[in-house]
């Protein structure tokens, strides 16, 4: 964990980003994955930036369901939907699968990049990834 933290630190300065340490590290972000699942295409980059934004630049407790249903209010989801969707056995079942997927991938953490069947983990590996990506 000291680590990480040294890590995050060391990005942030370099790259003049505002970051600060959520205080909630970590959180169970199975509802939100899910819900990323069930919401509409059209959401989807907003959810996910809200979401981002909310906890690592903000300090806010993204697992709790009041904060959630902020971030689904500032993206115009309706959050009765979004509850009942991420209950939905077909949701489960379609993270569960990516999971896995992930899984047999190698893919253990974020940010991980694919290409040509072979991973890159890590923010200062984007350049080698684009480097397979380019030959």
């Amino acid at each position: 964990m000291k680590n990480m933290k040294n890590d995050c630190k060391m990005v942030a300065t370099k790259n003049n980003i505002e970051f600060k340490w959520n205080d909630k590290f970590p959180i169970n972000s199975l509802y939100l994955m899910r819900g990323y699942l069930a919401i509409e295409n059209r959401f989807k980059n907003k959810f996910f930036d809200l979401c981002f934004n909310s906890y690592w630049r903000d300090n806010v407790d993204i697992s709790n369901k009041k904060n959630i249903e902020n971030i689904l209010k500032n993206c115009s989801i309706d959050k009765d939907i979004f509850f009942k969707e991420i209950e939905n056995p077909k949701i489960k079942i379609q993270l569960k699968e990516l999971t896995n997927t992930a899984f047999q991938k190698d893919i253990f953490g974020a940010p991980t990049f694919v290409v040509n069947d072979k991973i890159f983990w890590g923010q200062d590996r984007l350049n080698y990834a684009l480097d397979e990506y380019n030959s």
